[in-house]
């Protein structure tokens, strides 16, 4: 009998020392000695390191030895600190949260970065969103031999979130459930979100700040492990073959990211019906694309440069008698009237301002050019180019040291950007939301081509497009651009969804996130050269074109591109219970690629449609003459007669008078032998 209660004494003191380790936590608290006796001025100034070794480390104190530098460990979070908190509104200015970081591999962080943030969600419901949260550095660790090696936060909160903070936590408990933490690599565009998973529960005060004024700090922290879902996001945007339908140049683009869930929180949870995002609308400044090996190395010189037209000439703040010989307009009527006729022109680059006469002014005037791209050169070469993800980023990520300014996200020149948001969009998209698409194609038959005719235009609505979509093994099967038609991805990103979604189909799920639609516009655009005198007529106002000079292997392109796309967390549903999990994943930079307008024409359509068009009209006339012989053969007899007598009159003139000259020299021989 005495063994069997002994046996159940150790069990009970073992679940009991079980529970203890499990509240004091994994991941153990740092409660800094400065925290509880300084002002918060001063704790902000004191170094990091000071502040750790006064710290203990769950029960122990802090020990140097044990952080090292070291390239195989991962930077983390050492903790997460509360400080004075108090139920007291008035003594509740010196609330603050700080972060204090172990940086093992010796990374440079960029300090200052407005991408630096922490994500954290309050309470202890799991029902609850996560909100991301600024990150402003105090400073490092200096000493020498451990420099840089750790790193102290503060959490950046505005008066707003401080105040939802101190209503949302209260007086017996204050849960701060922290996911992670996104820090800017120096050299790196991107912050990496390095995950903590961890929920601080702290309870208590700081000395001064409880009920008790007089007490000594009550002050406790204990630390559980929490879920979290690591993602790699991928992005891809989806554009119908045709127009909107607005007009010749607009498409719609449809937003999207795929990832991969792992089916034990599918298991576990439920299916994902919600995702929680946000990022960064911008849309780019107007880019030119050319296929014009002339032109390209023309117009680069320009880049970045302020072009201002006069009445005859243009220049810029680098060359005052500007000298780039080409002009580029886009023209709403490119390709479906004659080539010698630009009518309506909708953007010019270095383009007179004083258009008379049937030629209208251009809707922009592209006053200065940062993006531009050469296919390579070629014929139409840019009918079908595509510019690259990659490609707009490397110039995007140029343009802070290239053009500078005023820096978007701290990363990229805002001169690269028509417009942009000064705050991130935030959304919460439930899986049962949807989108619309319309895909309005102008189909043009030989005849419509050859005489100008606008053609026949399809419209055709995509309804019902789920926000959420899980990938399924029958959404796979089919050509490539059936499978990118059916799941609304673009056919450039077909090979790398494919490898993604075959790696991770035996033990997770692919999720298509569609989060947005924007507007892309692709204009096709002609260039000629302005540095020939008999380009200009009469009063130099009004301008000739001519075939011969106009090439057409050039495209205007603008979109909206997501900056800094970040997941932050993802509900799950089991149809009783919706379960929040925080997500960890790198946030990126969501710029689709540039694709070529619907509508363009051939470079070589110039001479072969004049031919074309000849022949037509020849065989029209003869086909009209035809079928109205009897009503015209009178006529035609007429001019045969008349045609006739105008060629044979002189020679019966001619004939007659050599007959009248003979009768006359032998009435004369005649005469002579008479006399004779």
């Amino acid at each position: 009998m005495t063994r069997i209660v002994r046996k159940i004494f150790y069990a009970m003191l073992s679940f009991v020392l079980s529970f203890l380790v499990v509240m004091a936590g994994i991941f153990p608290a740092v409660l800094p000695a400065s925290a509880e006796q300084t002002s918060k001025s001063v704790y902000e100034q004191t170094n990091v390191l000071d502040d750790l070794k006064k710290s203990t480390i769950g029960d122990q104190p802090f020990d140097l030895s044990t952080y090292n530098f070291d390239e195989s460990k991962e930077t983390k979070v050492l903790s997460f600190v509360e400080y004075c908190y108090s139920f007291y509104s008035a003594k509740q200015g010196n609330y603050g949260l700080y972060i204090y970081v172990y940086n093992p591999q010796g990374l440079q962080f960029n300090k200052y970065s407005p991408l630096n943030k922490i994500q954290f969600a309050l309470g202890s419901s799991t029902s609850t969103n996560y909100t991301k949260y600024n990150l402003k550095y105090l400073n490092c660790s200096t000493e020498t031999n451990y420099e840089g090696l750790f790193y102290k936060f503060r959490v950046d909160l505005t008066d707003a979130q401080k105040e939802k903070v101190l209503k949302t936590v209260n007086s017996t408990e204050r849960i701060y459930r922290v996911s992670g933490i996104e820090l800017v690599t120096s050299g790196d565009t991107n912050a990496t979100e390095y995950g903590i998973a961890t929920t601080y529960k702290y309870s208590g005060y700081a000395a001064g700040y409880g009920s008790n004024e007089n007490a000594a700090s009550t002050l406790v922290c204990n630390t559980e492990e929490s879920d979290v879902l690591s993602l790699k996001v991928h992005p891809t945007v989806y554009r119908p073959e045709g127009t909107n339908g607005e007009n010749e140049y607009t498409q719609d683009s449809l937003h999207s990211v795929y990832f991969a869930v792992p089916n034990e929180y599918i298991k576990k949870y439920g299916a994902m019906t919600a995702v929680h995002a946000e990022w960064l609308n911008a849309v780019l400044a107007p880019a030119l694309v050319t296929g014009n090996g002339n032109v390209y190395n023309a117009v680069k010189e320009y880049l970045g440069e302020y072009m201002y037209g006069g009445n005859y000439w243009w220049w810029s703040d680098k060359d005052k008698n500007n000298d780039m010989p080409y002009e580029i307009i886009a023209s709403r009527r490119m390709g479906s009237v004659e080539n010698t006729e630009l009518s309506m022109p909708l953007w010019a680059y270095n383009a007179n301002q004083t258009y008379q006469g049937k030629f209208d002014p251009p809707t922009r005037y592209i006053t200065n050019l940062y993006m531009l791209f050469f296919t390579g050169g070629g014929t139409d070469s840019a009918d079908d180019y595509t510019v690259s993800s990659e490609m707009i980023l490397d110039v995007l990520e140029e343009s802070a040291t290239k053009y500078g300014g005023v820096l978007i996200n701290g990363k990229y020149s805002s001169k690269m950007f028509d417009s942009y948001d000064t705050k991130f969009t935030e959304v919460n998209i439930k899986a049962d939301e949807t989108y619309q698409l319309t895909n309005a194609v102008i189909d043009k038959s030989w005849w419509d081509r050859l005489w100008g005719y606008t053609g026949d235009v399809t419209t055709t609505t995509f309804d019902n497009i789920q926000a959420i979509y899980p990938v399924k093994d029958s959404d796979m099967t089919g050509t490539p651009e059936e499978i990118c038609n059916r799941l609304y991805i673009s056919e450039a990103d077909y090979e790398n969804f494919k490898d993604f979604y075959n790696k991770n189909k035996n033990l997770c799920t692919t999720y298509l996130f569609r989060y947005q639609t924007s507007d892309y516009i692709a204009m096709e655009a002609a260039t000629w050269e302005t540095d020939n005198g008999s380009f200009w007529e009469g009063d130099g106002i009004i301008r000739t074109y001519t075939p011969d000079r106009i090439d057409s292997k050039n495209y205007f392109f603008q979109q909206t591109v997501n900056l800094d796309f970040d997941i932050i967390d993802v509900t799950f549903s089991n149809g009783e219970k919706d379960t929040v999990i925080p997500v960890v994943s790198n946030p990126i930079d969501v710029v689709p690629d540039a694709t070529p307008p619907v509508l363009t024409i051939s470079d070589e359509e110039i001479d072969w449609m004049k031919i074309l068009k000849i022949v037509v009209g020849i065989i029209l006339l003869l086909a009209l003459v035809i079928f109205c012989w009897p009503l015209v053969k009178p006529l035609f007899v007429a001019i045969g007669k008349g045609i006739a007598w105008l060629v044979t009159a002189p020679f019966k003139a001619i004939g007659q008078a050599i007959k009248k000259r003979k009768r006359r020299k032998e009435d004369e021989e005649n005469n002579n032998g008479e006399n004779g």
